[in-house]
């Protein structure tokens, strides 16, 4: 089966539906004031950038709740994960910030039969050496 996208552990695929993406990139400056004129700006690289993931899953047909769990864990572990398109290009580092469910459809035991799931990411940094222990603990 074709992968979608991946975070992490966590590969998007047609069970563990992905259905859309959408990024927002910003540059950060530092202002100088200067008497007699508009300030300078100064740019210092990339400030924070979001990605959302949106997607669907039918636990009943084709499972996909334990995907959801492992999502939840590495959000709890506030460990930064690689995401990587399913073209194989590398789209770098982000923490979990949200995870969002809704449940359609309650079963009998409460499960929802669609779920829409949208996880907000966060862009960050290249972890140092320090923090492989944390990350490969969410791959075992």
């Amino acid at each position: 089966m074709t992968a979608l996208m991946s975070l992490g552990p966590v590969v998007f695929d047609l069970v563990f539906n992905l259905t859309g993406h959408d990024g927002k990139t910003a540059s950060a400056f530092a202002k100088h004031e200067v008497m007699g004129s508009p300030p300078i700006y100064e740019g210092t690289g990339d400030d924070e950038g979001t990605i959302t993931l949106s997607g669907v899953i039918h636990p009943a047909h084709f499972g996909g709740l334990g995907t959801l769990s492992v999502l939840e864990a590495a959000r709890q572990a506030a460990v930064p994960l690689p995401l990587m398109r399913g073209d194989f290009t590398p789209l770098g580092w982000v923490l979990i910030q949200n995870l969002t469910q809704k449940n359609d459809y309650i079963d009998e035991k409460g499960v929802g039969r669609e779920i829409q799931f949208t996880v907000e990411l966060l862009r960050v940094g290249t972890p140092d050496i320090g923090m492989a222990s944390s990350i490969l603990r969410l791959f075992l």
